[in-house]
């Protein structure tokens, strides 16, 4: 069954899809798109940390753009026109005070983005490189034919960074290359009744100029979102190798990333290093219940019973709830224990006496039981 994922975010991007679509801006205030500088006397974030390009440090050519929203603001744009050249290297620090942006895209060819500081000072690096604009995408049936080639334009680095009111909520965001379009998020179910989130991923294959455009998109899910959705239980245990992912079913390069959102919530899936054209973009729980643990000892009590000592599973995606384990003879029935989840002992009891047994342990979790320990011989009394 594919469900469709809500997203706080923006399924055109760019003034020029924007336009085909119909959709409407807003003209920001002029005193907004004034090159704002932290270090001027007065000027309080949002604001411009810094600027270099190419290394050499820069005191003009970088605005913020600044909508308004009941007072407060939800987005702005740092803009930089202090460009000369396609390759310029363009690094740009904008303190952003009260929020933390969740997501960006805009006209560049982004290198690096950070975030950082403390609450009620806050601030983002971008490095990146200017990028053509790309026109000439017709909307219309998925997928809207996009020009192989991006149009010429001005050169310029054009972020939006936006920030998410609703932690529950997911995201879709920080392409990297052209204007990019994609088809949505959708949570599918596989064979082995796993969950998997797809999405695709439209932009021009080159630059105006040359060259093949090599990009990457980040989506940020709602833990509640991986909870309903993909059949995680506790994705606030999730580990880096908890998920995998694929692009164009692993035949389009690419590598994958992921990490908490540190403001808490929610989970950060980037897939990066693949060219664009189009591409689908498949990520998958691979790995969600907790880790195989060590038996690192197995030894009789009495003729009946017998202490097995352990290490603790780590949680992918769902807490331990418990251990089992096995003992299995030769010949004749398997003997079983159970165990807590914070003890790193499981007791067997109703052993046969002058019967040798291999002994196992194994996490057990909402999301099911994790692999069997390597078995350790547990020997006759």
């Amino acid at each position: 069954m594919r469900r469709r994922a809500v997203l706080a975010s923006f399924a055109l991007l760019g003034s020029s899809l924007a336009a085909i679509a119909g959709a409407t801006t807003v003209a920001s205030p002029a005193s907004a798109l004034a090159e704002r500088w932290c270090s001027a006397p007065g000027v309080t974030a949002p604001c411009i940390e810094s600027l270099t390009v190419n290394g050499v440090p820069k005191t003009s050519g970088a605005t913020v753009d600044l909508p308004t929203d009941l007072g407060g603001y939800r987005e702005l744009h740092p803009v930089v026109t202090a460009i000369t050249a396609p390759t310029d290297v363009v690094d740009v620090v904008v303190r952003t005070g009260s929020f933390v942006p969740d997501r960006m895209f805009g006209r560049m060819g982004l290198t690096d983005v950070d975030t950082g500081g403390v609450p009620g000072d806050r601030w983002i690096r971008i490095v990146g490189t200017p990028v053509i604009w790309a026109e000439g995408c017709t909307a219309g049936a998925w997928p809207w034919p996009c020009p192989s080639v991006a149009t010429a334009d001005s050169l310029v680095l054009d972020a939006d960074v936006a920030m998410l009111d609703d932690r529950t909520e997911s995201t879709i965001g920080m392409y990297v290359g052209t204007n990019a379009a994609y088809n949505g998020i959708f949570f599918d179910e596989q064979p082995d009744g796993s969950q998997a989130l797809t999405t695709e991923v439209v932009a021009p294959h080159t630059y105006h100029a040359g060259g093949v455009v090599t990009g990457s998109i980040r989506f940020r899910l709602s833990y509640d979102q991986m909870r309903s959705d993909m059949g995680i239980p506790d994705p606030e245990t999730l580990t880096p190798g908890s998920l995998s992912g694929t692009v164009n079913g692993g035949t389009g390069g690419g590598a994958f990333t992921t990490w908490h959102d540190p403001d808490g919530g929610g989970f950060f899936i980037q897939a990066s290093g693949f060219t664009f054209s189009l591409k689908k973009i498949k990520v998958t729980a691979a790995h969600i219940t907790p880790t195989r643990p060590t038996l690192t000892r197995a030894k009789r009590v009495s003729a009946s019973k017998a202490r097995l000592r352990h290490t603790l599973s780590t949680p992918r995606g769902a807490r331990v709830t418990g251990y089992l384990a096995r003992c299995t003879p030769k010949h004749g029935a398997v003997v079983r224990g159970k165990g807590a989840a914070a003890s790193a002992s499981v007791v067997v009891r109703g052993l046969r006496r002058a019967t040798a047994y291999t002994c196992q342990v194994a996490a057990q979790s909402k999301a099911g039981r994790g692999a069997w320990s390597p078995g350790v011989r547990l020997r006759s009394r």
